[in-house]
């Protein structure tokens, strides 16, 4: 009895213990730099990269710094074209992260055989602390044997055997057996995350030609169509990626369970759920994290979706999208000048050449009242990011504030020179025309914003209030008010609730005492979006009515 109580107790041992003999702990984070190909084909490029990161994190002992980390660190160190991580680069990239191990695969011929081998090194010493080969026998088997190696990986950095069974699906099954397929689809991966949305969707497209049944590749084609070129595809593809999804990873499964549930079923709560699971199982996971924050947001629980994005930070502080969500909450929908200072000069810090952190900072001076340093911030923001139209009107709006109305005029222009569907600028030049009283001008402008709300908006979103006060808004500013007053009308019956919306119509109409009820409704719904009420050319007239600063003293501190 006693011997089989010891047998019990070894092998309870074996099964449960780490048996690491390396300093790493649970959570902690390792860098895999690109497989070293040395072998004469070209299919191993990239392909074995994204199957060794995918077997490795489905741990939930284990953190893999991301793909995107590595190529934001190289931007930030001048090498945005570079995409290959060797061993240098890759040391390079953990010393300036602070992560204390480097992974460096390799795959080479030996014979009729190929070999598969990880050195797990030291990034600042480059000294050799463990090294682990497999075999495989043919090209076949190389995904298997690669699984193989990731369990020795994950046994050496302490991880216990009965997790690793626990949280291992075959390669073969979460991607695809086609080495061809997977390097087309770990190039797209690579220029989804350079911002390179074209080539991402024809990487796509190229991985499924080959293996059409490659679920991943199938939901990432269908996630950048919904995205950004055709969303009805794109859902298509969705549909057919979540019938098979339970074939992926955990990781996986509930990160396309979410997007599903958001963007094409449209259940917020549902992706919370999907995504609250996920970072149950991997709490350091930022992309959970920024996309909690992000499904927070849109489901109106402000300060929850602070809290993910702030996690997100704090996990990877390299990451710019969750300093921009978080930056979008605090200006547009709680109005905290304070937190959106503090928050915009780290983004600033983190990220000095991202256009973004600029143009927060200079919406968060508006909110203070300074205009002059707003300015200054869109400046920079341009300079930064020349493309950006949202920071080119603020930009426009603060040159008109100060009373610089051709500068105003002139980038108003650069805004419909980088794109001719900006209609906003039209109505936007014939307020500073109209300002400067140029007339013709302000009309000429005004009346060809009337033109395209009325033929192109009444057809093709007839049933959007947005509509209807756009057109009420350019008749008050042409002086036609009968007009101005039946199409607010008409918007108040689509929806009711806009009183921020009806109350820049009523200023324009001169109806100042129900323009103020009609703003001190919209900021008793919770509407907070300071900096916009302080630059809105339509509520300019206020600004120095004492009853506008009074309504904003009381919702804002």
């Amino acid at each position: 009895m006693t011997s089989v109580i010891v047998i019990i107790v070894i092998l309870s041992f074996l099964i449960f213990s780490s048996g690491s003999t390396l300093t790493f702990n649970k959570r902690d984070w390792v860098l895999i730099s690109d497989f070293e190909n040395h072998t004469e084909n070209p299919v191993f490029d990239k392909s074995l990269y994204t199957a060794i990161s995918l077997s490795i994190s489905q741990s939930r002992y284990i953190n893999i710094f991301p793909r995107s980390g590595m190529l934001e660190s190289l931007a930030r160190m001048g090498n945005r074209e570079l995409t290959f991580i060797d061993e240098k680069t890759g040391r390079e990239i953990a010393i300036r992260e602070g992560i204390n191990l480097c992974i460096i695969p390799a795959v080479s011929e030996a014979g009729a055989r190929y070999a598969i081998s990880a050195r797990i090194i030291d990034p600042e010493t480059g000294d050799l602390l463990r090294s682990e080969t497999t075999y495989a026998e043919s090209r076949d088997e190389i995904l298997p044997r690669l699984d193989q190696l990731s369990r020795k990986i994950r046994r050496i950095l302490g991880e216990s055997r009965y997790n690793i069974t626990l949280q291992n699906k075959p390669l073969k099954e979460v991607t695809t057996s086609s080495l061809e397929a997977l390097k087309l689809y770990s190039a797209g991966i690579d220029q989804h995350l350079l911002l390179d949305f074209e080539g991402a969707r024809k990487y796509y497209e190229a991985a499924l030609l080959i293996d059409s049944g490659f679920i991943s590749a199938k939901a990432s084609l269908g996630n950048i169509n919904i995205e950004r070129f055709d969303p009805v595809k794109g859902r298509e593809l969705l549909n057919q990626a979540v019938k098979n999804v339970d074939k992926l990873t955990e990781r996986e499964r509930l990160g396309i369970l979410a997007f599903y549930a958001s963007n094409v079923e449209n259940d917020i709560p549902e992706a919370l759920k999907y995504t609250n699971a996920r970072i149950k199982l991997y709490p350091d996971d930022a992309v959970a994290r920024n996309n909690a924050g992000w499904y927070y947001q849109n489901s109106g629980e402000y300060e929850k979706g602070v809290a993910e994005y702030k996690e997100a930070i704090r996990i990877d502080p390299k990451k710019a999208l969750p300093y921009g969500g978080l930056l979008w909450v605090y200006i547009d929908f709680i109005g905290q000048v304070d937190s959106a200072m503090i928050w915009s000069e780290k983004m600033i810090s983190e990220h000095p050449d991202n256009a973004w952190g600029y143009f927060y900072l200079g919406s968060a001076w508006v909110m203070a009242d300074s205009i002059r340093r707003a300015r200054e911030c869109f400046l920079k923001a341009r300079e930064k990011g020349p493309y950006l139209i949202l920071n080119l009107y603020r930009l426009a709006h603060t040159y008109r504030i100060l009373g610089q109305y051709n500068e105003a005029i002139q980038i108003l222009k650069n805004i419909l020179e980088i794109n001719k569907g900006e209609i906003s600028a039209y109505y936007d030049l014939g307020v500073n025309f109209e300002v400067m009283g140029n007339t013709t001008e302000s009309r000429k402008y005004f009346s060809g914003f009337m033109k395209i709300a009325s033929e192109d908006w009444k057809t093709n979103w007839p049933d959007s209030p947005d509509t209807y006060t756009s057109l009420a808004a350019v008749s008050a500013r042409l002086g036609d008010m009968n007009y101005s007053q039946e199409m607010l009308s008409k918007a108040i019956g689509i929806d009711s609730s806009l009183h921020d919306k009806f109350a820049y119509v009523l200023c324009i109409q001169g109806k100042i005492p129900e323009t103020l009820e009609q703003l001190e409704k919209a900021l008793q719904s919770g509407y907070r979006n300071l900096a916009w009420l302080k630059l809105h050319p339509d509520l300019w007239s206020l600004h120095y009515d004492v009853r506008f600063r009074d309504l904003l003293k009381k919702y804002f501190n």
